[in-house]
């Protein structure tokens, strides 16, 4: 999140990064461990893992939000020179409720830091040393698990450097205490010493060192690396650490003190901490902000930008159909069960929602202007529930339009109002289907087409639907197939078998 208080990340990043003797003595791994300790272990490992799951999309959740937050703070105060109290509020609120993913992401960080070795062999890995290759396996996800929370929450700290010390005000906010909502001062100042510290940094290449080579041993020796790695929670990790800018930014340049040439830190007085970016820093800031909303890309999807394939596409678009995607080129897109990765409705033109009778119903004149300028697609995002065009959603590899060619036209109705009935709810990065107040993709088919039976599925005590059990009612013939797209090609020709084909993989 762009605004998080500094303080908890400071003492997260001394804590994690100086491995403390006192630590390592309470809580350093032991391969001797009896079957039951083991066992014990490894379940509450698996727990957290899945745990981490939810932490994840709600600290990308929190950075998209940050962004739009910070767009608005800075044209609030070109505009008025201060805040509105209404703004200060909410911006106080942001940061106490940020408080809390903070300190669960530290927890992550703290449970198992002393996992790692206080002295390493470069020319041994542990797997090779150790007697269980169970237990080493454990050990080495353990290590990427703290690993993974310690990367995200430096990416946050990176995020706060670029954005919000730009601003004097937002900066002296942020800084200032308030026993009202909880926040204690100082906070830029003692992560501004944190991540100058030279400790911190060697102790993080000392655990990227550890995992890079532990990784390595691992695939090597698993006979069949590529399936493992992409199914396992080590494949999860794998892709979480190595997509972090810090992580990216450490492989780059062997430690951060090259971040002292594009970052300039200074202490001015009333414990103001300023930073002034330098012109070879845009680099540094597009890499960041690239990750705030959770899309990370190694290149843009096969669809992305075809003009011709768009208005194709809209042509064949009705009130109601249900689109998916898939984005394999994206860092969240491989942490979605199965293969499709996203869902989204489209509710239509004027001229549909006329002939439906809701075109000026009060649930939908809001977005006339919207709707007039192209935007007819219901999406839940990391940002919130929006009403996006087509454009924005095709950047993307894989595409299907379905549809229900069963529903009567008091049923369509149905379906496009509980639609815009989401627009503005926050994302629900818990996937819980049972709550009304947040939304998440595929919970958007769920809530807006009442009459069809969802398959659901219940993990870690909650009810969630993924994009294929909305694509499973293909199987049964609840929803037909319109148009598909894999691999950036269009099928034309048994367009059911080659969904059921990807959706069995």
């Amino acid at each position: 999140m762009l605004h998080q208080p500094l303080g908890i990340l400071s003492k997260l990043l001394l804590i994690f990064f100086v491995l403390q003797n006192t630590a390592f003595a309470t809580c350093q791994w032991n391969a001797e461990l009896s079957p039951q300790v083991e066992k014990k272990q490894a379940n509450q490992l698996t727990q957290d893992i899945e745990t981490y799951y939810s932490l994840i999309e709600e600290s990308l959740q929190h950075r998209s939000i940050s962004l739009q937050l910070f767009g608005s703070l800075q044209n609030e105060l070109e505009s008025n020179a201060h805040l509105s109290a209404a703004s200060l509020n909410h911006f106080k609120q942001a940061i106490k409720t940020h408080l809390k993913l903070r300190q669960r992401l530290y927890d992550m960080v703290q449970a198992r830091k002393c996992w790692l070795p206080e002295e390493q062999n470069n020319d041994e890995n542990f797997f090779v040393k150790q007697t269980s290759q169970a237990i080493s396996i454990m050990q080495l996800k353990g290590i990427m698990l703290s690993l993974s929370a310690a990367l995200n929450l430096y990416d946050n700290y990176l995020l706060v450097v670029a954005s919000f010390q730009q601003e004097p005000q937002l900066r002296r906010i942020i800084d200032q205490p308030d026993s009202g909502f909880g926040l204690s001062s100082n906070h830029l100042m003692d992560a501004t010493l944190a991540f100058n510290s030279v400790i911190n940094r060697a102790q993080a290449k000392q655990a990227i060192q550890f995992y890079q080579r532990e990784i390595k041993a691992y695939l090597t020796q698993q006979k069949n690396a590529e399936k493992t790695v992409k199914n396992d929670s080590v494949g999860y990790l794998k892709t979480l650490i190595e997509q972090s800018p810090s992580y990216q930014i450490l492989q780059k340049n062997a430690s951060l003190s090259f971040l002292q040439n594009k970052i300039k830190f200074y202490t001015v007085a009333s414990n103001d901490s300023l930073v002034k970016l330098e012109n070879e820093g845009v680099n540094l800031l597009s890499l960041l902000f690239g990750n705030t909303i959770g899309l990370v890309e190694a290149r843009k999807g096969k669809l992305y930008q075809q003009k011709d394939l768009e208005q194709q596409i809209s042509q064949q678009l009705k009130a109601g159909d249900i689109l998916l995607e898939k984005t394999p080129f994206r860092l969240t897109d491989q942490f979605i069960p199965g293969y499709w990765g996203h869902a989204a409705i489209w509710i239509g033109n004027e001229q549909e929602l006329r002939a439906l009778d809701l075109w000026t119903h009060p649930i939908v004149q809001p977005w006339q202007k919207k709707i007039n300028q192209g935007h007819a697609i219901v999406e839940a995002l990391r940002s919130g529930v929006e009403l996006d065009p087509l454009s924005h959603f095709m950047n993307i590899d894989d595409m299907a339009i379905l549809r229900d060619n069963k529903l009567s036209k008091s049923q369509l109705r149905q379906v496009i109002l509980n639609a815009f009935r989401q627009l503005g709810k926050a994302y629900d990065f818990n996937f819980d289907i049972t709550t009304s107040d947040r939304i998440v993709c595929s919970e958007l088919i769920y809530v807006s087409y009442l009459h069809i039976d969802w398959p659901v599925e219940k993990a870690l005590g909650r009810y969630t639907i993924s994009p294929d059990h909305i694509a499973a009612k293909v199987k049964d013939d609840t929803l037909n197939i319109v148009s598909l797209f894999l691999h950036g090609k269009e099928m034309t020709d048994n367009k059911k078998q080659h969904f059921i084909n990807v959706l069995d993989e």
